[in-house]
């Protein structure tokens, strides 16, 4: 029976190098992630990028480092993950990576784990040429997305791990201001609001800026969505949070919006707010429940999907349509795909079929889809079940995978083990044969086909990693 893996595992695989082994000369040290890392309190995650120069982040770091285990405060480590930022060519990439770790107090994740660290990237979001350091608690949950900004503001780690505030308490004292559209689209008599007073609704957090002409494309897109949601959900509200860069750029900008606003003098809490959710760009969108947890982060891609709101607010769900950023999963986690013709009977078919097989798959696996997605990671049972109607999404995939354009067609795919299985061709698909197909191929009883790695690393170029 094969071994559940430990979290510090799945995250970094089973060896991560020891930096103090490195030379210029001398072969690496590997040693055992988990027995390594498994009494860490607090466990750091730099993301270096070997080709930008001068990264004052590791030196703050190692200074914090030292600080903190010679004190024995608590057991704090660090695995950095080297990358390269993809606006600049490769040299010898490396030696470049050895270079970056050496004579560091610390771990890192070996220069070969290419795919795992695309992953890992992917998952904390993070951004090409920005170096980045993300803290977990002992369990692998994140404490905090850019501890490097809390670093260089304490550096001695007087607060650290600098363990954010709750939303709810990061917006205690500030009064809302009305967009310049809100009483016409509202109706009312102008009363201050707090955030307290939508604390049992849905709402949402719009990260976005006047400079930015993704973000002033989507506002309007936004705007409509809102005013509709409203008419059905007279609860729910959103407030804005803005990136903008003087006090009269933000006023201009948030003349459209019929929404509630952060005041522009309100920089800590913007920050803050940006800090606790982990934006990393803009426009972002992301949605909370009446408990403060987030249904989705991704709210602008939701809207593009579905414009008129119909499905508001976005929930998990148990089977989605291919798109292009359930393609950039298919890299995180195994999926059962069906591919269909794109006429509605087909798509409702695959919907019939596939809803009861995934909604029974969760719940015998004790999968809650309402958490936040990075509890996913922590379970090794986790698979997303996709239909694949006739679209660009889909025609990428094919691709990826060199799988013919045939349909009705079912696989099994698992892009980070690089390998996938269709079912047989012939066979009727059916609640009973699509499941047996899934149980067979979990335990390893279907023919498998293998991926190249060179074709799965050329799609992921967009992150370049080391």
């Amino acid at each position: 029976m094969e071994v559940k893996l430990k979290w510090q595992e799945r995250l970094f695989g089973k060896t991560i190098i020891k930096c103090a082994s490195l030379s210029e000369t001398k072969e690496q040290e590997l040693v055992p992630t988990f027995e390594t890392l498994k009494k860490s309190e607090i466990l750091g995650v730099y993301f270096s990028f070997a080709n930008v120069h001068g990264d004052e982040v590791v030196k703050r770091l190692r200074d914090l480092y030292e600080r903190i285990n010679i004190g024995k405060s608590f057991n704090f480590q660090v695995v950095q993950v080297v990358l390269w930022a993809h606006n600049d060519f490769y040299e010898d990439i490396e030696n470049s990576h050895r270079e970056s770790l050496l004579n560091l107090p610390w771990f890192a994740v070996p220069f070969t784990e290419i795919h795992l660290k695309t992953k890992l990237s992917r998952r904390y979001r993070i951004k090409s040429g920005v170096p980045t350091l993300v803290l977990l608690d002992k369990d692998g949950c994140v404490i905090s997305a850019a501890a490097q900004e809390r670093l260089g503001e304490d550096p001695t780690g007087a607060l650290f791990p600098w363990r954010p505030r709750p939303v709810e308490e990061v917006l205690k004292d500030v009064v809302l201001k009305p967009g310049g559209m809100y009483k016409k689209e509202h109706n009312m008599k102008w009363d201050e609001k707090n955030y307290s007073d939508f604390q049992m609704s849905v709402k949402g957090f719009y990260f976005s800026a006047h400079w930015c002409p993704p973000c002033k494309a989507f506002t309007p897109q936004l705007a409509s969505v809102y005013n509709a949601i409203r008419k059905k959900e007279v609860d729910f509200e959103i407030i804005f949070v803005s990136s903008d860069r003087s006090q009269d750029s933000y006023e201009t900008y948030i003349e459209s919006m019929p929404w509630l606003c952060i005041p522009f003098q309100q920089v800590k809490v913007r920050g803050e707010l940006a800090e606790l959710y982990g934006i990393r760009g803009i426009p972002t969108l992301l949605l909370l429940d009446n408990n403060g947890h987030v249904i989705t982060m991704e709210g602008r891609a939701e809207i593009a999907e579905d414009p008129l709101g119909l499905n508001f607010p976005w929930k998990a769900r148990s089977v989605n349509i291919l798109s292009e950023r359930y393609i950039s999963r298919l890299h995180d986690y195994p999926a059962i795909i069906l591919f269909v013709d794109s006429e509605e009977t087909e798509v409702q078919f695959a919907e019939t079929v596939l809803n009861p097989i995934a909604e029974s798959y969760f719940k015998r696996n004790n999968i809650n889809l309402n958490t936040v997605y990075d509890e996913f990671f922590q379970d090794d049972n986790f698979l997303q079940f996709l239909i694949a109607p006739d679209c660009d999404a889909t025609d990428l995939l094919r691709d990826l995978i060199d799988l013919d354009e045939v349909v009705p067609l079912l696989i099994a795919l698992d892009l980070p083990a690089r390998k996938y299985a269709p079912m047989e061709y012939g066979v009727e698909l059916t609640i009973d044969s699509i499941t047996e197909f899934i149980e067979r191929f979990q335990s390893g009883q279907v023919k498998i086909r293998r991926i190249s790695n060179e074709t799965v690393n050329n799609s992921t170029q967009g992150n370049e990693t080391l």
